[in-house]
Order: structure tokens, then sequence, then C-alpha cells
């Protein structure tokens, strides 16, 4: 039985593992949790394929709902490989059935996905030079994959000194983004804290992050050793 977020941080294709067991709550938890990390990079490939906004969020909710039905993810299997590359290629098998059948079908299936960004239309960037929609999958994968961490590490830090670190983190990461980057001593103001702390705050963060980012991984690998490949994939695809 699933207790919590944590229990998803065990191992290896723990999350896979657990969608594929006949316990009804374990089943739903992990499904729920494999949607949430797969929509938004699903959704952004088939737009590449030529759909709108509403044609290919329409779309990626079939998918979820024929992936759930069909149990898709019976046939997901480690020794074959990552578990994007899985996602990928039903996507494709998918999608290419569905627009040779688009014009006759007109029902929708419907699947809750995340409601914070219903009635949002995504914005599709220009790729890059010699980009491909499936590089584009893997970055949108990789963003999942460091937004899921925050998360867990937010839940991880919530009480005493240790909601330092994430927010000393948080605000890093987003000065880092920013067109003016602040330095230990902005953010120690922003945070009521001496300079000092900020970077300790800081390493004792990263820390965390790094080994939460290794959890999160490690549930769709095979093995300990594909979890640095893995590292290394993300921050290539995050480069790009």
């Amino acid at each position: 039985m699933i207790s919590g977020p944590s229990h998803f941080r065990t191992t290896a294709w723990s999350v896979v593992i657990g969608a594929q067991e006949d316990d009804g709550h374990q089943k739903h938890d992990c499904l729920s949790r494999l949607c949430k990390t797969y929509w938004k990079p699903v959704y952004q490939y088939i737009r590449r394929r030529g759909l709108s906004h509403d044609e290919a969020r329409d779309m990626t909710q079939e998918y979820f709902t024929t992936f759930l039905e069909k149990d898709f993810v019976l046939t997901a299997d480690r020794e074959r490989g990552k578990f994007r590359t899985f996602v990928l290629v039903t996507v494709n098998r998918f999608l290419t059935k569905q627009l040779t059948r688009r014009s006759k079908r007109e029902a929708r299936l419907n699947i809750i996905i995340p409601t914070e960004d219903d009635g949002e239309e995504f914005m599709l960037p220009e790729l890059a030079i010699k980009e491909t929609a499936e590089d584009e999958f893997n970055r949108r994968w990789a963003l999942s994959i460091i937004e899921s961490t925050l998360e867990h590490m937010k839940e991880e830090c919530r009480s005493g000194n240790k909601k330092y670190y994430y927010q000393a983190l948080e605000l890093f990461l987003e000065s880092a983004a920013s067109s003016h980057s602040l330095s230990y001593r902005e953010m120690a103001q922003r945070l009521d804290v001496s300079e000092v702390d900020i970077t300790n705050y800081l390493f004792r963060g990263r820390n965390i992050f790094q080994k939460l980012l290794r959890e999160e991984i490690r549930q769709s690998v095979s093995s300990e050793s594909a979890i640095d490949e893995e590292i290394e994939a993300l921050k290539e695809y995050l480069r790009a």
C-alpha cells in the first residue's frame, strides 16, 4: 500500500512496476505519477506533428486514456531500455493510428490531467538547428524530472532549518534564469539570513537535490550504472 510520495523513491523502475500491480490503490497512484511526468513531453511532441493546441491537447488526453484502458504499461520491460523511450514508441504508434482514423472519429475520451494548465495554450518554441521533435520530447522530459525533484525537495525540507535549504536553492535557480543574477549578499537579504548562512544553505540544498534527483531517475532505469548516464543526458538536453 502506498502511504505517500516517499514510497516512490525506493527501487529501480518502482513507479512502473507499481503501475503493473493488481493492487488498485497502488496502480492508480503509480499511473497518476507517470501521467504527470510525461503528459507535457507528449503534448509538445504531438504539437510538432502539426496539430493545433486544442487538437494536441485532445490527442494527448486520448493517448493517456488509451494508455490506461489498454494497460500499455504492462508491456514495458526494464531490460529493453529507458521508460521514456517506451513512451515515445507508444506515442508514435498511437498517433499514427489516430491520425489515420482522425476524420472518422468524433467522440472524445476524457481523462483528468493537471488542471492548473486547463485553457492555457503552451508556447511552441522554434526548434534549434538540426533539432528534432524527439530532441524536444527529451528536453521536456528533463524539465519534468527537475520539476518533480524540486517538488520532492520542497516536501522533504518543510520544517526547521531545512526549509532554508530549499528556499536558497529555489532563489538561486530563479536568479540564474533571470537577466539579473543575485549575489550571495542579495540572496541573504531576501531570506533575512547572513551571507555565510546562504553559502551553507546552498551547499546542503544542492546535496539534497542531487540525492533526490538520483532517486527520481532510479525509478525508470534498469541499473545503478544507468543513473549517471541519464543525469549526463539530462544535462545535455537542458543545455540544448
